[in-house]
């Protein structure tokens, strides 16, 4: 229940409450109304009967508990009222006389789907070359929760941050991951992988290590039914004896520039969320050193393909991903009449992906992370002339269910609320909930 009332905002403090038809009608102290149908509250009942307070999940136990199957499509309500606590707080009569549901108003504000805030999408900021990336320092995201939320939320707002004063090890790399959550699986027999530029064996297998020619802009594991969500690079070691800009990092707003598409060759956005690009990756006995520790190496097989849109769109039409990686394409599924607009479409985007005035170009200094949104930003490398010049990274991903848990987990942590109001919130609301409090 909620604590501390007189802290609430208006918009979560109930005003009054009256029985309307076959629902209450809730007035708040901000002036909005909301109604809530007897079928959804008392399907939603969070009592002990009906909703397990350890495991926070619908109770089903056999013989009592949340049984859809005898749930009245009419129930009907005994008595309506608010109590002491300002909770709204209902007695149950027809075919359960007796039955007893209290819910936390906060939660109930976050539950109108009349309320406008509710609507509200959050808007990434677009930008382009000039953008400025926010810096974190790591001794404060590691003990603070609330620097460690403003990181998450700058990821959603920029898809990219970088930390600095980063231990220059794997140990210190890994806990910074770890700090949000646990490291994304590879099918390498390493989960924290190492692009070093002295590595020969890796330059014939692998682009990103290679010398000489520009890492073009993409986006990670494309070929997966679920791609990576953040990608994470730490620098370890730079020496550049030119002292230019040879193996800068290269990041393009995705988002940015889709929208570029969109306003000025509508039909090619089109097809780029319509049409199919697939892609693939086969590695055979492929090898990597596993640690400096181990003697040799380990080899590694896979097989990925997945048929991809470059632009994807939600139910709302807005972009929420972009899988573009021009060397892991294959074969177009494409019928002939529309290959030729498919490849200019496919065309524009990636001269737009390459456009300088879209590329923010910085260097990842020893002792700094740099966290970028894998679903949003393209990333590359500027090319590397001098075979003298070192830059020892590493690297690892994350789940995009590790990376919106822990940002979930944080929001309820500023709501104050109690566990089993917080379970189940869209992430709007615990957004909602967050700021529920007076200043």
């Amino acid at each position: 229940m909620t604590t501390l009332l007189r802290q609430l905002k208006a918009a979560f403090r109930i005003e009054s409450v009256a029985v309307n038809n076959n629902g209450v009608q809730v007035t708040w102290k901000d002036g909005h109304h909301s109604f809530y149908h007897n079928l959804w509250l008392r399907d939603a009942c969070h009592c002990p009967e009906c909703f397990q307070q350890d495991t926070l999940s619908l109770n089903s136990s056999e013989g009592e508990g949340h049984d859809p199957l005898k749930m009245p499509l009419n129930p009907i309500t005994e008595a309506v009222k608010i109590d002491r606590e300002g909770n709204l707080d209902i007695v149950w009569g027809g075919q359960e006389p007796g039955h007893h549901s209290v819910f936390d108003p906060s939660w109930l504000r976050v539950h109108c789907q009349t309320d406008p805030a509710l609507k509200q999408r959050r808007k990434p900021q677009l930008w382009d070359s000039s953008v400025s990336i926010p810096h974190f320092d790591y001794y404060e995201v590691m003990k603070d929760d609330w620097a460690l939320l403003l990181w998450l939320d700058k990821m959603l707002e920029l898809g990219v941050v970088i930390i600095d004063n980063v231990p220059k090890n794997r140990e210190s790399f890994q806990a910074l991951i770890e700090r949000i959550g646990p490291i994304q699986e590879r099918y390498h027999p390493t989960h924290i992988f190492t692009l070093d530029t002295a590595n020969k064996l890796a330059g014939n297998i692998h682009h990103a290590y290679q010398y000489m020619q520009r890492l073009h802009n993409h986006t990670d594991h494309v070929s997966y039914n679920v791609p990576p969500r953040l990608q994470f690079l730490g620098c370890i070691q730079y020496d550049n004896p030119d002292y230019d800009k040879q193996a800068y990092s290269t990041l393009v707003d995705g988002f940015k520039i889709a929208q570029v598409l969109r306003t000025q060759q509508p039909k090619f956005f089109e097809l780029l969320t319509t049409e199919y690009v697939p892609t693939g990756r086969r590695r055979l006995g492929v090898e990597e050193k596993v640690s400096k520790h181990e003697i040799g190496t380990k080899k590694y097989q896979w097989e990925t393909y997945h048929r991809q849109h470059v632009i994807n769109l939600d139910e709302t039409g807005e972009v929420y991903q972009i899988r573009h990686h021009e060397t892991d394409r294959v074969p177009l599924e494409v019928s002939p009449d529309k290959i030729q607009d498919l490849y200019a479409a496919y065309q524009a985007f990636t001269a737009l992906a390459e456009a300088p005035e879209y590329n923010a170009e910085f260097l990842i200094a020893p002792g700094q992370v740099l966290v970028n949104d894998n679903w949003r930003l393209l990333h590359g490398r500027t090319a590397i002339h001098n075979p003298q010049l070192r830059r020892v990274l590493l690297g690892a991903y994350m789940k995009p269910e590790t990376f919106r848990s822990r940002r979930r987990l944080l929001l309820g942590k500023k709501s104050g609320m109690s566990d089993i109001w917080l379970m189940g919130c869209s992430d709007r609301a615990l957004e909602i909930l967050a700021d529920r409090t007076t200043i």
